[in-house]
């Protein structure tokens, strides 16, 4: 099959990139007195694994995305799994899952904070937070995979309706390859209520996602502006600093992933060919994300910047501060 070289390439890249950052990142936060962060090092702990499973995905289950007409797909372009089986659909929609995961674990973030702040008894029941925490992750896996298998699964009018683009672009016959697709026009009126009802779903959870990021992202800070009386000027500077890298964290998904995959759901739907550049962006930008966010933690918090940047210039000094 023919791949571009930068969706080949590039995508590798970032996950070594992620295997090379993340074991770093945990290496600063508990190497740390374990009094600075507190618990939220075991959430932290948490990411940084998602992060590397994420990528052992990326490098695995490479994948590509194109849009033909009114057809948006995603298929496996290469690798253990490429051929047509039912384990590779699996993989696909599981790689899917992954992509739907990291919402919950940006959301539990922004809650851990909004929770922190509003001085919950997070020591007394981080157990049961952290179950929460992964019971979320497995819902959004969850619900990603019931969607994609019953769904967005390509059968073969979707397969006989690409099939000559796909053997154009790529110099295959996509009837052995693994893909889901939304197709929602010039079908069966059972292929397009489904891929209707699929966009509609995926398009909420994404949407209702980023909107609990803002509500909680003001919510925490709303009560940290509220509290600043209460607390220490170097207290209330962490945890603004804490907030402003999950900020950071949200941007990152959101202007190189969400609106990128937000154009391609939506662009066949008027028949626009947006071009495979932004297919390319796309793919690229999904693997970026485990990689992004924890260097944008470790920049964003200045006791871990100045531990990596401590050979190129003295670090400064920071204060003992103690995190539920």
């Amino acid at each position: 099959m023919y791949i571009n070289w930068a969706l080949y390439y590039i995508p590798k890249v970032f996950a070594s990139f992620s295997y090379l950052v993340n074991p770093i990142f945990l290496y600063l936060i508990f190497t740390e007195k374990s009094n600075r962060y507190g618990n939220y090092r075991f959430l932290l702990l948490f990411f940084a694994t998602f992060n590397v499973c994420y990528s052992c995905f990326t490098v695995f289950v490479p994948v590509d995305v194109h849009t033909y007409r009114y057809c948006f797909y995603m298929f496996i372009n290469g690798g253990y799994f490429f051929e047509s089986s039912t384990l590779g659909l699996n993989m696909l929609i599981a790689r899917c899952g992954m992509i739907s995961g990291s919402y919950a674990i940006l959301l539990s973030h922004f809650l851990y904070r909004y929770l922190v702040v509003r001085n919950a008894f997070i020591s007394a029941h981080f157990k049961l937070y952290m179950l929460g925490t992964v019971m979320m992750f497995i819902f959004f896996f969850v619900y990603w995979y019931g969607v994609g298998i019953r769904f967005a699964f390509a059968d073969e009018e979707v397969k006989a309706y690409i099939g000559e683009n796909f053997l154009h672009d790529y110099g295959e016959n996509c009837t052995t390859t693994n893909l889901v697709s939304l197709l929602y026009n010039e079908a069966s009126h059972k292929i397009v209520s489904r891929s209707w009802f699929t966009l509609c779903a995926v398009t909420v959870i994404s949407t209702l996602s980023i909107s609990l990021y803002i509500v909680f992202g003001t919510l925490t800070m709303r009560k940290l502006n509220e509290n600043s009386f209460r607390m220490s000027a170097s207290t209330t500077k962490l945890q603004k600093a804490l907030l402003k890298s999950l900020i950071i964290q949200t941007i990152i998904p959101i202007c190189v992933s969400y609106a990128p995959c937000v154009l391609c759901w939506y662009s066949p739907i008027f028949n626009i060919n947006l071009g495979r550049g932004l297919n390319y962006l796309e793919v690229i930008a999904l693997a970026a994300f485990p990689f992004c966010d924890p260097l944008a933690i470790i920049l964003c918090l200045p006791v871990l910047r100045n531990r990596i940047l401590h050979h190129i210039r003295p670090a400064k000094n920071s204060v003992q501060i103690e995190l539920p």
